[in-house]
């Protein structure tokens, strides 16, 4: 017998009876089984709790009528729904996604109620879940998705799609990358005083994160030409290539270097400027190190004290930690110290707000030049037709086009933010739209 929690069977309880009588009239007991109970030979021999043996004897005798007491079947006895309701339900659902229409608990409950059908929250989802219905999320198709109309585009769209991608095709995000780094610029003419955008001069660097550098034996590698218009920063960063996420192709350092040569330029060419990015990770390195939840106590009383924070000498490890993350502020970023190196203010876009940021539709453009031609042999192809896209494409008006519309954006979030719906999370919220920006 298996320990399986599973209510005993009848033949089960019965088995453990008859080897109760058993050993009760069984005198020949050795003496280890003499410093054992009856019940617990009993449960050792057929691998039961003392306890189940101890409940099966006492039923048996209790009855006396050679049967025992049936198994009560636990929680909610499952019952079949009405079928009025339930035609009513696969009725109101098949309309509803023949249309297209949003369907949720509290509709279908009106549904009912016009019909006479009082149901609770709870009871209407039991029900639903008896007929096989369900709310899809994630993946699961719409009922629409093969309809006529939609199977006639689908093909239309695949046609057209299968006849751009002659050569290799590789997953999205698993295949070869390359890194782009650049920036554009809005300002004033100083002569007409109108609105001109363009790129940031030498601002551009474009590369393959899996090159190596030349061999250092007198032969030149049969990436050469590509590795020698890559920034130094880079050649001697060490990165790991991973091609999974370019994230992993880029760091603090590398983007602090290219980040001051940009500044220095914005410096000489445009004067101060107000300059806006994101806030990613290699974007916001902080000039210190901040101790985090994996810091000791006096490490984080030895970081309050220089930063001439006061605090109780009562405080616990997690108080100390929280008035750190408090204070954390105080410690600039890195990037902000290089920009006030060159009279620039930096602000950074609030995290998952990439409609403010006229530089993703630089990207857009860009990387769509890409798509649209011709199937590449190598990276140094592609690296190739993004400068020949940057050059020609990205012009004034393209700029002008993007920074409006991220303004427009702005000035959209702004209005609305009075009544938005908040969460609770940390944002850094950075807002400067002036007249001369780099992005």
């Amino acid at each position: 017998m298996k320990q399986s929690g599973a209510p005993l069977k009848d033949n089960e309880k019965l088995m453990i009876i008859n080897l109760y009588n058993y050993f009760l009239g069984d005198n020949s007991r050795k003496e280890d089984h003499q410093k054992l109970t009856l019940r617990k030979r009993v449960a050792e021999v057929l691998g039961v709790a003392e306890r189940t043996v101890a409940s099966v004897v006492s039923d048996w005798n209790k009855r006396g009528d050679d049967t025992f007491t049936s198994h009560k079947t636990l929680g909610r006895p499952k019952s079949k729904p009405d079928e009025n309701i339930s035609e009513l339900l696969r009725t109101k659902i098949l309309d509803a996604n023949k249309k297209a229409e949003q369907l949720s608990t509290p509709i279908l409950q009106q549904f009912l109620s016009e019909h006479g059908y009082e149901l609770s929250k709870w009871k209407l989802l039991r029900v639903l879940h008896y007929l096989g219905y369900y709310f899809g999320q994630g993946e699961r198709r719409n009922i629409l998705h093969e309809s006529p109309n939609n199977i006639a585009f689908h093909c239309h769209y695949l046609r057209f799609r299968f006849a751009n991608l002659e050569g290799v095709v590789l997953a999205p995000g698993h295949g070869p990358l390359v890194v782009i780094f650049g920036a554009i610029i809005v300002f004033r003419n100083g002569s007409s005083n109108k609105l001109h955008g363009e790129l940031v001069p030498n601002s551009v660097h474009i590369w393959d994160p899996t090159i190596k550098p030349p061999g250092n034996r007198g032969r030149k590698r049969n990436n050469a030409e590509e590795w020698n218009d890559v920034p130094n920063i880079v050649k001697d960063s060490n990165i790991v290539p991973n091609q999974v996420d370019y994230h992993g192709n880029f760091n603090a350092e590398i983007f602090e270097d290219l980040f001051s040569t940009l500044c220095q330029t914005l410096h000489e060419k445009y004067g101060p400027v107000n300059i806006h990015m994101d806030g990613a990770s290699y974007h916001k390195r902080r000039v210190e190190t901040i101790p985090s939840s994996s810091s000791k106590k006096q490490e984080l009383i030895e970081w309050l004290n220089a930063h001439d924070i006061p605090f109780s000498s009562n405080l616990k490890r997690p108080e100390l930690l929280e008035l750190v993350r408090i204070n954390k502020e105080k410690v600039p970023f890195a990037c902000v110290k290089i920009a006030e190196q060159y009279e620039h203010e930096l602000s950074f876009t609030p995290p998952y707000h990439c409609e403010l940021q006229p530089i993703e539709g630089v990207w857009a453009v860009v990387k769509g030049e890409v798509a649209r031609s011709s199937p590449h042999p190598n990276l140094l192809s592609v690296r190739n037709t993004l400068l020949e896209a940057f050059k020609r494409k990205i012009t004034s008006q393209v700029i002008l086009g993007l920074w409006r519309r991220a303004l427009k954006n702005a000035k959209e979030y702004f209005k609305s933010d009075e009544d938005v719906q908040l969460i609770d999370d940390e944002f850094n919220d950075d807002s400067d739209y002036d007249e001369d920006h780099v992005i």
